[in-house]
Order: structure tokens, then C-alpha cells, then sequence
């Protein structure tokens, strides 16, 4: 998150957004796999 210039609003938003939790801690395992997959795809800004 720190890559791409992200606030902690702005992760929070996201998973709010994508998976209904507002924190990491809240994810599965899973879910913070694809996360974590998501952020590693995005690009530098």
C-alpha cells in the first residue's frame, strides 16, 4: 500500500468496497491472497 501511495482510508475503502471488512486482519486467507495479488498488479503511480 505504501507503493502506491495509499492512506489507510484509501485500504479501508477498498476492502469495504470489495470483500464487506475494514481491515486485513478481518480477511481469510484467501482473501488476503487475491488482495495482496490485486496490490502487487497495480501499477507504480
Amino acid at each position: 500500500m505504501k507503493r502506491l501511495q495509499w492512506t489507510s482510508e484509501d485500504g479501508r475503502r477498498y476492502l469495504l468496497q470489495t470483500y464487506g471488512k475494514r481491515s486485513r486482519q478481518l480477511l481469510s486467507d484467501e482473501e488476503l491472497l487475491e488482495f495482496w495479488q490485486y496490490l502487487k498488479g497495480q501499477p507504480n503511480p
